[in-house]
């Protein structure tokens, strides 16, 4: 019995190694991004791209591909879009922003 319960242990998918923001991509995260990409969030389109609340409790490879979507998102400048930023300039990435964002993104990108 012993050998099964072990057995069936050894072949459950491990978790997710330990996820994390640090502080300086946390602030610009809840500054500049959870407006839309949280529950809180008015635009479902947003939600359904990223959810920032829900990239901890992904797996490994789904956690990758939203890193690398990050990354390439951010790299284009096209978050925040352009139209929101219109509305409010506040919003905008700086330039040490958006290096923070990619810095960190492609750090947890290669977790794979």
């Amino acid at each position: 019995m012993l050998f099964i319960v072990l057995l069936l242990s050894s072949t459950a998918e491990a978790p997710p190694p330990k996820f994390k923001f640090t502080k300086k991509v946390d602030t610009i995260v809840q500054s500049k991004c959870y407006g839309c990409h949280s529950e809180k969030g008015r635009g479902q389109k947003a939600k359904d791209k990223l959810m920032w609340d829900d990239l901890a409790g992904l797996s490994t490879a789904d956690r990758v591909k939203k890193m690398e979507l990050i990354q390439a998102v951010v790299e284009k400048g096209a978050m925040p879009p352009k139209r929101m930023v219109e509305r409010k300039p506040e919003l905008k990435l700086t330039d040490k922003e958006t290096k923070a964002l990619k810095r960190w993104a492609k750090k947890h990108a290669k977790a794979k």
